[in-house]
């Protein structure tokens, strides 16, 4: 039997080229945040974004097909961070554990430490969110794991005899838009709070909603 052949690497001039293509994209992705951020997404053209990243016309086509295009790639580089927790994914049918304040602000730590590091992409989300049908959709999509997970644990407590007089659904949505808007607040300095602080008092909030009678 002859040998197996060895898995060659590959050839410098091809990592080359890959190490480029990161290079530009992360420009793209860079330039679009900037402009973004400076006109809202519903003002700012790809023209504006192909000339604040130094590129030609042609090279931003390779990559996305439009600024809508080129922000959905911007939210799933989020996604992908989230998709880390078990809890987020849809197959996971247990959830996270909140039998503790100490057990949920594990959880809203973890969340807001993924919003920190995307602190410059969150926002133009939820702006163009105001500003589009598709992404106000994107945005619900994004956010449905959230609400699935304090929904559910609401139902199982209904089941106990707790939380008799909330709605799991309303309650799970106004949580999570708490959870995303206190954030939004927190990053852009128009809350003036310790982070520490501001998820022990989230999760205390959570946590008493959760486990009230």
């Amino acid at each position: 039997m002859s040998p197996k052949k060895k898995l060659e690497s590959p050839a410098r001039g091809v990592v080359f080229a890959q190490d480029r293509s990161r290079e530009t994209l992360r420009r793209i992705v860079d330039a679009a945040g900037e402009v973004f951020a400076e006109k809202g997404y519903d003002k700012a053209t790809v023209a504006e974004i192909i000339s604040r990243a130094g590129i030609g016309h042609g090279t931003f086509w390779l990559y996305f097909r439009n600024k809508e295009d080129l922000l959905r790639f911007m939210l799933q580089d989020m996604i992908d961070e989230f998709e880390s927790f078990d809890w987020y994914r849809e197959d996971d049918q247990e959830g996270p554990s909140v039998r503790s304040v100490e057990e949920v602000e594990n959880i809203i730590r973890g969340v807001m430490g993924i919003f920190a590091r995307y602190s410059d992409i969150h926002p133009l989300i939820v702006r163009a969110s105001l500003e589009s049908e598709d992404f106000r959709a994107a945005l619900e999509e994004f956010n449905q794991p959230f609400v699935r997970i304090v929904e559910k644990k609401l139902c199982e407590h209904l089941e106990k005899g707790w939380c008799r007089d909330l709605d799991p659904e309303i309650t799970a949505q106004i949580f999570v838009t708490m959870l995303e808007y206190t954030n939004l607040q927190w990053v852009s300095k128009g809350l003036p709070a310790d982070r520490e602080d501001l998820i022990h008092n989230l999760s205390v909030i959570f946590y008493h909603t959760l486990n009230h009678t």
